[in-house]
């Protein structure tokens, strides 16, 4: 047992120095090697097109997001931006889709809109001129426009008959405001009836406040954050990309010299050449 593992020990302790003995001879290639693969790396990298990205919050319904997405805002925006640069309309309508992202808050039922651009400034002129075009969408127009606006007039019709009979029932209470006399008047039902028609007011001024903000759509007046002005680009990010090359070409480089050392040492040992030569042979790398 003991001559067993002194003659393991040996083994072992070669096999190490061997690998030391590797790293040693090409501790150049290891070093230099993936610093001027990171170096260049980081070089292409300042040269590759910068993007920014405009951020706006807006107050709106779910389906605003849906709304951006579509022809009908894109179409505009491009128009708007002389963005399509002789291309066909669907190619530019794409190209300014996939510079949009959209997410609503989970909690706050935001809509954030996140618009690329390959400087900040036409980041932020690009995500104005999209919701300019949002804001135009949300108008109504033709039928429904005739149907709101006539559900305004009803609404308004309504409003001014019930502030008309509170005003009735209120001057009513000015003569008459004590209990008793209202009772010996006859007119004991008078508080019952002016809490109905305080209500009557309260939902006719609601209606005419909803008919009111549908008629007049998606406005400024429902932006939280404008559209920023980006100070930093968010890609390239050129410490990433430079880090990322640095690392794996030495790994690269690590195990190409590992396996050219394992090679070599199966190109010394009888049985491991012999082996060797029929993978080339099978290979045809005579």
């Amino acid at each position: 047992m003991e001559n067993t593992q002194q003659l393991a020990n040996p083994e072992a302790e070669i096999s190490l120095l061997d690998l030391l003995v590797t790293l040693a001879d090409n501790v150049k290639l290891l070093i230099l090697g993936p610093l001027a693969a990171g170096l260049t790396a980081l070089g292409i990298a300042f040269v590759l097109p910068q993007k920014f990205e405009s951020v706006a919050i807006l107050q709106a319904e779910p389906a605003t997001a849906s709304l951006i997405s579509t022809a009908s805002v894109l179409d505009p925006t491009v128009a708007s931006l002389g963005l399509d640069r002789g291309e066909s309309v669907e190619s530019s309508r794409q190209a300014l889709r996939d510079r949009i992202k959209t997410a609503i808050g989970r909690n706050d039922k935001l809509l954030t809109i996140t618009v690329s651009g390959s400087t900040p400034q036409q980041a932020q002129a690009t995500a104005n001129a999209l919701l300019a075009a949002t804001y135009a969408q949300s108008r109504p127009t033709g039928a429904m426009k005739a149907r709101l606006e006539t559900q305004l007039t009803e609404s308004k019709t309504r409003l001014v008959n019930a502030e008309t009979a509170g005003n009735k029932v209120l001057a009513v209470f000015d003569k008459s405001y004590v209990v008793e006399n209202l009772l010996k008047s006859g007119v004991a039902d008078l508080p019952r009836d002016y809490a109905g028609l305080l209500n009557a007011v309260s939902e006719a001024q609601t209606q005419v406040r909803l008919v009111d903000a549908l008629l007049e759509g998606l406005t400024d007046s429902q932006l939280v954050q404008a559209p920023t002005l980006p100070e930093k680009a968010v890609s390239p990010k050129k410490g990433m990309i430079a880090v990322g090359t640095t690392l794996a070409t030495g790994f690269l480089l690590l195990l190409l010299v590992f396996i050219r050392s394992g090679l070599r040492s199966a190109d010394a040992d009888p049985a491991s050449a012999a082996k060797l030569a029929s993978i080339r042979r099978a290979l045809s790398l005579r």
